[in-house]
Order: structure tokens, then sequence, then C-alpha cells
């Protein structure tokens, strides 16, 4: 492929078996070339290493998996997928985000994503009792500033049990201040 290439891109890597899988459309020729070189790195993996993978143009006739965004919300969404998530065959989940976003992106991606999920199977059994709208609610809390923490972390990211430590304490502060709001003068 030329540089001057116009027309939309796919990566596509075929596999020892024969299996091609196709990535695209990619916007541009610097983007598909990444992703090529990503996908194409020596490893030791034999999966990885008995594949190859090549430029072309993107045709549309043919099946393509999309390109990522990097949002744990599409990390959540594909982890378990059959044809894309972690247990796929190469290129899975984890080889795409690589290959599109960096190893850094990637990761934070995956440890926000894990937690996200986590946080999300918690609430249906801490619905269950009495409180079950407070539950739901510290859960959509939770989520929302583990993503708010992890994305604004530095590139060693937070320990588990440093973000729990910490949300524990943000919902104490919160919970006080909800209490003072309530009752003004009052000691929380």
């Amino acid at each position: 492929m030329t540089a001057a290439t116009s027309a939309p891109l796919a990566v596509i890597v075929t596999k020892a078996d024969g299996n091609v899988t196709r990535i695209g459309p990619i916007p541009t020729q610097d983007v598909a070339e990444a992703i090529h070189a990503s996908l194409s790195r020596p490893t030791t993996i034999p999966e990885q290493a008995a594949a190859t993978a090549e430029v072309a143009r993107f045709a549309p006739e043919q099946p393509h998996l999309p390109l990522l965004d990097a949002e744990i919300e599409t990390v959540v969404e594909l982890i378990d997928h059959p044809e894309q998530g972690v247990e796929a065959p190469y290129p899975n989940l984890w080889d795409r985000l690589v290959a599109q976003h960096g190893l850094e992106t990637a990761d934070a991606l995956f440890k926000a994503a894990l937690t996200a999920r986590q946080t999300c199977r918690k609430v249906p059994q801490e619905a269950a009792g009495p409180n079950a709208a407070r539950a739901q609610a510290d859960a959509r809390f939770d989520h929302a500033l583990r993503e708010l923490l992890t994305e604004n972390t530095g590139p060693g990211g937070i320990s588990p049990a440093a973000l729990d430590a910490t949300l524990a304490t943000i919902r104490r502060l919160a919970d006080a201040w909800a209490q003072e709001r309530q009752h003004p003068g009052a000691e929380a």
C-alpha cells in the first residue's frame, strides 16, 4: 500500500490454521501501519507467532472487527465476547487494544474495566436487602468515582486496595456532608 491511499484500509490477520480476521475500516495509513506493526511484532506466543498480518484496502462486503474505542464501557462489553473477548482467538480484545492504543492505555483500560465489572456484579446481591435503592446508588457512585480515579492516576495506576480505601473515605465524607446538609450544626 502506498502512503497516498485515501480509501479506508484494513489489517488482515491470517492465522496458521488459515482462518482470517479482518480489522477495519481504518481511516489512515499511519494508523493501519501502527496496528500492523503491533500485530506483527516478534513474540513467543505460538498462536501470534504463527500468524501473518497485512494492510489492505477495506472490503465492505467482508466481515471486519471494528476499531475499538479507548473506553471502559467498550472493554466491559467485549471482555467475555466469544469472538472478540480475552479468551477469543488471536487477535483478541487485548491484542487489538494494544495495537490501537498502546500497552499503557490497554493496561489501564483493562484494570478499570475489571473493577467496573466487579462493582456491577455486586449490585444485585446488595440490592436484595431493605436498602436496595441506597445500594444501587452506592454502586453507581462507586463506579463513577472508580472511572474518575482510574482515568486520573499516573502511569503506575492505582492499586485496588488504595482505590477501595479512597472510595470508602469519599463515601464517609459524602455521608457526613449529606448529614450536615440535613441537620445544620450537627456533628457527623
